[in-house]
């Protein structure tokens, strides 16, 4: 007889897009090996799609699942929304809570497997799956941070994913976007740093929990689907490189070392011009979000709304 799951926390968040948020929710209240409740926080929307949430929401709800929604009155960035959560699932006593985008696709038996790593080993304070893009190419088999553009690189990303059979793998970090935490660790060290609002939020709280000697895995038999930065309008958005950039400069800042920054300096600085043919919108976003990490900006809700509208 197989050891019944422990109720665990799923966390969605939602931006002005509710038709994601609702095919996430679907499938995740298909998970039929593991009771949960599931919290999905509207960051501040203030659109039509998300006044009528909470009622398509609990129109959803199947046992032996529950639902809730919490409705924020601004926009607080991933890491301040999922704070939310992550305070709302400790308050209730859940061990484990699941990070989630909204664009990511989830096959029914997910999340048994990375319940069972947190169940089984103590010294594990987050797990996350194989996340593919829609081609079936990987998006991120975990990552670190290396020589590379933004000093970031996802591990087998572009390539086609590990066999089912490798791993399980100890990694530097798990991109949020779709990660198991263990509840009282992530609480332990402060939860995500909202300085960073969005992106990077991920890659400091993982180093965090790693300093306090717990370990981040990565599962190869687990895979999900994610159509990546559809909330901030794709990858190559003047939105996303801004805050990508300002929250390297941020990172760098607090925790880089020499070899980062001579990364940086080479990937970022020097070879910034040859963005350039690749979008220049883009590529002058990214530009303004370095200088505004060297002053020493911090990422708002209102460099958003510079990208997206006084509406944002």
């Amino acid at each position: 007889m197989v050891d019944p799951a422990p109720r665990t926390a799923v966390l969605v968040l939602n931006w002005r897009r509710a038709d994601l948020t609702l095919q996430c929710l679907a499938d995740v209240l298909a998970v039929d090996d593991v009771p949960l409740e599931v919290l999905v926080i509207d960051n501040g929307s203030g659109d039509e799609g998300a006044a009528g949430l909470e009622r398509r929401i609990a129109a959803l709800a199947r046992e032996p699942h529950r639902t809730a929604f919490v409705a924020l009155p601004q926009n607080l960035g991933f890491a301040g929304g999922m704070n939310v959560g992550l305070r709302w699932a400790a308050e209730r006593g859940l061990p484990f809570a699941l990070v989630l985008n909204n664009d990511v696709r989830l096959p029914r038996d997910f999340l048994r497997p990375l319940v069972s790593v947190l169940a089984n080993d103590p010294g594990v304070a987050a797990v996350g799956p194989t996340v593919l893009r829609g081609d079936g190419r990987v998006w991120a088999e975990g990552g670190r941070v290396a020589l590379a553009p933004n000093v970031l690189r996802l591990g087998g990303h572009g390539r086609v994913p590990k066999p089912r059979e490798s791993g399980p793998e100890a990694v530097q970090f798990l991109p949020g976007a779709c990660v198991l935490f263990r509840v009282s660790a992530v609480m332990d060290v402060g939860a995500f740093d909202e300085a960073y609002f969005m992106y990077w939020e991920d890659v400091d709280l993982c180093d965090r929990l790693r300093e306090r000697g717990s370990r981040i895995v990565w599962l190869p038999w687990v895979r999900v689907v994610h159509d990546s930065g559809r909330s901030s309008g794709g990858n190559r958005s003047p939105l996303r490189k801004f805050f990508m950039a300002c929250n390297e400069v941020r990172y760098l800042r607090r925790r880089g070392s020499l070899f980062l920054w001579c990364a940086f300096a080479l990937f970022d600085v020097v070879l910034w011009p040859l963005s350039l043919f690749s979008g220049p919108r883009a590529a002058w976003a990214k530009l303004r979000g370095t200088f505004a990490g060297l002053r020493g900006h911090r990422a708002s809700a209102a460099d958003v709304a510079r990208f997206l509208g006084p509406r944002a």
